[in-house]
């Protein structure tokens, strides 16, 4: 952790030496939450009041050969059932260039809250979790050299070295080396692309089993016009992780074809075969006037390493591409439909959609996601297990300086064991613009969890239900 920051210092000093624009955003935010069930406790329910408070600093530092982008909050809390009374949440990227147009590294840091186990999960946020939660950090520093062949390829060659540290509820974590080589058609190529690609990511755990991928590939794609292109790809695989399958290595390939009539529509369907098999693949994206649609579809060979490395901690911007105030003041979302953070490697057959529309007044959002995750080891518990997870937002500016907030979330996990369970959520809330920059709000929620069978009801899946207020001030420093 000491490393961690003396890394993020250096970097912003450095960049701002150097800064052509410099954008910094400084707010605080302070709650007092009464909760009727501290712990998330299915007996013996005891009240308790909690005070948070959370500073939370956005900077964006761009330079002539370097950029820096950070969001980073701190929650400090009172609970005292369970809970971390000190929740941290970091999203940090930065670009480097070295060497002019040839020599670059990346370097970049993320820090926040998963539940270590999702199947058995009962945290919704950070104040009064469940004691279910690990705060997991990635470092990740990424050189990388590009070289163009006058107009008719492009070559890079990238290497990266991914930490991760967990602590809380799950103490391993691991080690990662990747390696990138790619080679692509150049501009002199207008209507037929190519490329050859190599990739290799070892995973060394810090519990018991290392996992090594890699692959060769080539890849071509054919323009037919302004909006119709097809791509077919080929490649071997070899893969080193813990199976019950004879082999997970192999010849594979995929073909998609790419539909984009326009800016504002994105449509790729295609198909793919591995080692566990074949399947369609989907991702569409189509933005509307005042609403935008996403749609994806995928099924891949991942690991908790993978995954986290993909994660993104603040929302900076929104569906149709505008800036955001990533804070909120509210506290922090536990993410629980990502994987159980440990070694396993498994299939990840995951469906993602989202609806966004914004009016004058009204704002509504509504996502959806389903991971459906074969536990490679075909081990009880972890075979075919399932999470899905929808939600429903909608915000409405009552006057110039009221608004009404509320939100329903369901989320459903389904294990091979039959320790299933259901949880739902509904909120809603009122704030009021004192000033420019200030705020007040008051927010009521109600959670109910419930469990099928009475294993996962009384060890290893928890009943609750849970009545929360919150009134909360939040202010913004220019």
């Amino acid at each position: 952790m000491k490393k961690l920051i003396l890394f993020l210092s250096c970097s912003l000093w450095v960049t701002a030496n150097w800064a052509i624009d410099n954008r910094l955003e400084k707010s605080v935010s302070a709650n007092l939450i009464y909760t009727d069930n501290s712990g998330l406790r299915s007996t013996n329910e005891e009240s308790e009041f909690i005070v948070s408070v959370t500073p939370t600093i956005s900077l964006h530092r761009e330079a002539a050969r370097s950029n820096i982008d950070l969001n980073a909050a701190l929650e400090i809390n009172s609970q005292n059932n369970g809970g971390e009374n000190f929740n941290p949440r970091l999203q940090f990227d930065s670009n480097w260039e070295l060497l002019e147009n040839h020599f670059f590294v990346d370097l970049g840091a993320t820090g926040a809250q998963y539940s270590s186990n999702p199947f058995t999960s009962t945290s919704i946020n950070s104040v009064n979790s469940g004691g279910d939660v690990t705060t997991n950090y990635d470092l990740e520093i990424s050189p990388y050299f590009i070289n163009r062949f006058r107009r008719y390829a492009d070559l890079e060659a990238r290497y990266t070295y991914d930490k991760q540290i967990n602590k809380g509820a799950v103490t391993n974590g691991s080690t990662s080396d990747i390696i990138n080589i790619s080679l692509n058609s150049g501009e002199v190529f207008s209507r037929i692309f190519w490329g050859l690609q190599y990739t290799k990511d070892e995973i060394s755990s810090e519990q018991t089993t290392d996992s090594n991928f890699e692959s060769y590939s080539a890849n071509v794609g054919y323009a037919i016009n302004r909006s119709w292109r097809i791509n077919g790809t080929v490649g071997i695989e070899n893969n080193d992780f813990t199976t019950t399958r004879s082999s997970n290595d192999g010849d594979f390939w995929s073909v998609d074809v790419v539909w984009t009539p326009s800016p504002r529509t994105s449509l790729t369907v295609g198909y793919d075969d591995r080692f566990f098999g074949g399947t369609p693949t989907l991702d569409f994206e189509h933005r509307f006037r005042r609403s935008a649609i996403n749609l994806s579809y995928t099924k891949r060979v991942t690991n908790s390493s993978r995954l986290l490395r993909d994660q993104q901690v603040f929302q900076v911007v929104d569906q149709f591409g505008n800036t955001i105030n990533p804070a909120t003041g509210n506290p922090f979302l536990i993410t629980s439909n990502l994987a159980t953070l440990n070694d396993v490697t498994f299939i990840d057959e995951r469906l993602d959609g989202s609806y966004s529309y914004q009016g004058r007044r009204s704002n509504l959002t509504w996502n959806i996601s389903r991971s459906r995750q074969s536990d490679e080891r075909g081990i009880a518990g972890g075979s075919s297990s399932t999470l899905f997870d929808t939600g429903l937002t909608y915000t409405r500016e009552l006057s110039r300086s009221n608004s009404l907030n509320t939100s329903v979330q369901f989320n459903k996990t389904e294990q091979a064991t039959g320790a299933d369970s259901d949880r739902n959520q509904f909120n809603i809330g009122l704030s009021h613009q004192l000033a420019q920059n200030t705020s007040i709000d008051v927010n009521y929620s109600y959670s109910k969890q419930d469990a099928d069978n009475a294993l996962a009801a009384t060890i290893t899946r928890r009943e609750y239900t849970e009545n929360r207020l919150t009134v909360g001030f939040s202010h913004q420093f220019k």
